[in-house]
């Protein structure tokens, strides 16, 4: 009953948006907006796909082993229809908030708080207030739930140039945070910020502690940026003692107009969570090229390498190799090529190849395990 009527307020907000006096506005994500008399935007996407596992799985339905919203093997995909209203404050002592909806297969994968998890595969992931303060260059305050600033790619497809998401984006870092944030930049060089949350992906805490984050961002020209982060704050459920550190590092480079590379470093300690004792560590590194050939024509390309060297991700995940036994070590590298074209404009369509290789038997293969795992991937994405 509360998704219905969160799904009819959604729809009735945007009749009444779309009344009279509005200017629609075509183009990507970030400015395929709407704005109304009082300044609200709104927008979103619907993104649908197929794919295909060359192993040919038994189970379709998460038939695609360490994947994040591409789980299912030979199935075409509702991945998600997502919908934003949006009236951010744009100068100092101004006041707004910012409202994502999710409805799709994605949203299921997105929530691990049952506060939040409507089911029936809709999510609302992001909802907050923003306040900038009067303070220097403006200090902004934003109070409730947003998605995290750790890591390369977003859950929000079209921002990204590819269709399945890093191993980085699903198993190093969270996908949003709870609490109250502070960011403030210096000068269009530098910019800082920090948050006091309830963890990863928590909206209601299943500790006593918080979890503290801080970032540094550094734009010594237009074409580059550089993000240091880090996370620190006990994560498991009723352990206030038990500490999570994450370091991120996120670099980008618009080497001209048709070229554009990026890089994602991660490193995490879980306190006490090795399984034979001690402290329980990952980290990951991926790279990014894109080209664009034409306006609406690009390729690109990803490779990363993820080390769960104590198992602590592949038991949070419940990755399990023979026998069902959760894989204590495993290392995992994989190669994505991407071609992505935009027949009209707002329609993005991708053709997606993806090579993933273990140091284990952990991918699914026929009624049986294997090392390596290939897909094939075709995605729609349309935005409004």
């Amino acid at each position: 009953m509360m998704k219905k009527k969160l799904i009819v307020l959604i729809i009735g907000t945007a009749i009444l948006l779309g009344g009279e006096g509005m200017a629609v506005q075509a183009g990507s994500l970030s400015d395929a907006t709407a704005e109304s008399l009082w300044g609200i935007k709104l927008g979103g996407y619907l993104d649908m796909s197929y794919i295909y596992n060359l192993n040919d799985p038994e189970e379709n339905q998460g038939g695609n082993i360490m994947r994040v919203f591409d789980v299912d093997h030979n199935e075409i995909n509702f991945q998600l229809f997502q919908f934003y209203i949006d009236r951010l404050p744009e100068e100092s002592n101004e006041v707004g908030f910012r409202v994502d909806f999710a409805l799709g297969e994605d949203s299921n994968l997105i929530v691990f708080d049952p506060l939040v998890d409507f089911g029936d595969d809709f999510n609302i992931y992001q909802a907050y207030i923003s306040y900038v303060a009067p303070i220097g260059n403006g200090l902004t305050i934003d109070l409730g739930r947003w998605v995290t600033h750790h890591g390369y790619e977003v859950i929000e497809s079209p921002a990204n140039s590819h269709f399945s998401r890093s191993i980085l984006f699903g198993w190093a870092i969270p996908f949003t945070h709870t609490g109250l944030r502070l960011t403030y930049p210096f000068n269009d060089m530098w910019e800082v910020s920090g948050a006091v949350t309830q963890g990863w992906d928590w909206v209601d805490d299943n500790n006593d502690s918080k979890t503290f984050h801080g970032a540094v961002r550094f734009r010594p020209t237009e074409s580059i940026y550089i993000q240091n982060s880090v996370a620190w704050g006990p994560e498991l459920d009723d352990n206030n003692h038990d500490y999570r550190l994450l370091y991120d590092l996120v670099a980008t480079w618009q080497v001209n107009e048709q070229w554009s590379v990026g890089a994602n470093f991660d490193w995490a300690q879980d306190e006490n969570q090795a399984p034979g004792g001690g402290d329980a560590e990952w980290m990951g590194i991926a790279g990014y090229a894109r080209y664009d050939l034409l306006e609406n024509l690009y390729v690109a390309l990803r490779g990363e390498w993820f080390d769960d060297a104590d198992g602590a991700r592949a038991s949070a995940f419940n990755l399990s190799g023979p026998g069902g036994v959760v894989v204590p070590d495993v290392d995992v590298w994989e190669i994505t090529a991407t071609l992505g074209y935009s027949p009209v404009k707002n329609l993005m369509t991708r053709l997606e190849y993806r090579h993933d290789d273990a140091s284990r038997e952990v991918f699914l293969d026929g009624h049986g395990l294997s090392d390596t795992q290939d897909t094939i991937a075709f995605e729609v994405i349309y935005s409004f």
